[in-house]
């Protein structure tokens, strides 16, 4: 008996591990195609022709490097994320099929499924993002403390792991865990999506084409849905950096030589400011209502849709050829 449960997990393991690496290359082949194409529809424009000075040139390539260097980074990240995920996504379906004698291939436990991995993954790597986007900003801002040399960079996180405990403790390593719920929504619909539409089309491979289409098709549904959920994050973070910014140029606005200065700018400020008073969810859905109706929280889906719809079906079809050589 211990044999087999043995072979299982062992079973269960490389299943996870196969199913980690063919999600995460497939999320970067796609990536990486799609900004290929970009970049050459797009093309380079030169900001001057006559700019023939070495310094110019010099920052220039040094841009470029510090860009590289960064998306590397990224894609690293992306890699890691995508691994974690998909590894999560076997293992759950592994345990599900364990535990349950229900049909596991219903739309509920394949969107339970996907749920439980995101949630997982986003509490797993979200600490990760954290202190590298604080080392990052100390680094920016070049404060002596955190100035350590290259090769001592572990360093520099495990001081800025240190630095955010004795503030905040534990609750700083998962600080804007909310924000990243649209996120886990819209890979839930998306994936759900596929595989529902992929059972009800009745084949367990795919051609380029189907696998393409059926992406499409996945990614919009999902779009539509968790665009709203997106819009309304973005105008209220985009309220409240508005309601700030006016909060701290309101002194110098309004005090000359130290005496209050009541003025029609100052007013007309104060009505602008006024409408976004509070800078809650509830109170900028009223607003777009108001202004706009329900078609406002759909501003700017079209371009949305067409940058991410496309990547997300070449990684449908990238993985399920994958798959179908197996």
């Amino acid at each position: 008996m211990r044999e087999v449960e043995t072979h299982n997990a062992q079973r269960s393991s490389a299943l996870a591990f196969r199913e980690g690496v063919e999600g995460a290359s497939a999320g970067c082949l796609a990536r990486t195609i799609v900004e290929c194409l970009v970049s050459f529809l797009g093309g380079d424009d030169d900001d001057d022709d006559n700019d023939h000075d070495e310094t110019k040139k010099t920052r220039k390539r040094n841009g470029r490097r510090r860009f590289s260097s960064d998306r590397g980074r990224t894609m690293m990240r992306l890699f890691a994320e995508d691994f974690l995920y998909f590894s999560l996504v076997s293992l759950v379906n592994t345990t599900n099929d364990a535990r349950s004698t229900r049909n596991p291939s219903s739309i509920m436990s394949v969107a339970k499924r996907y749920a439980i991995a995101g949630v997982a993954s986003t509490a797993l790597m979200l600490p990760c993002d954290i202190v590298s986007s604080r080392v990052k900003k100390k680094e920016n801002k070049k404060i002596k403390e955190y100035a350590i040399k290259k090769p001592n960079r572990m360093k520099k996180y495990l001081r800025a792991m240190k630095d955010m405990y004795k503030r905040d403790g534990l609750f700083a390593f998962h600080r804007g865990f909310s924000q990243n719920v649209p996120l886990i929504v819209s890979h839930t619909i998306n994936f759900t999506a596929f595989d529902a539409l992929k059972m009800k089309y009745g084949k367990t491979k795919l051609t380029v084409v189907e696998s393409f289409v059926i992406g499409c098709a996945a990614k919009t549904i999902a779009t539509a849905i968790t665009f709203p959920l997106e819009r309304t994050r973005a105008l209220v973070e985009a309220s409240k950096a508005y309601h700030r910014e006016e909060e701290k140029n309101s002194v110098r606005k309004n005090m000359i030589d130290g005496e209050f200065v009541e003025s029609s700018a100052s007013k007309n400020s104060d009505i602008l400011n006024n409408s976004f008073k509070g800078s809650t969810t509830s109170d900028v859905v009223q607003l777009v209502l108001e202004s706009q109706g329900v078609c406002g929280f759909y501003d700017g889906f079209t371009r949305h849709a067409r940058k991410s719809v496309h990547s997300s079906a070449l990684f449908f079809l990238i993985r399920e050829q994958m798959r179908n050589r197996r």
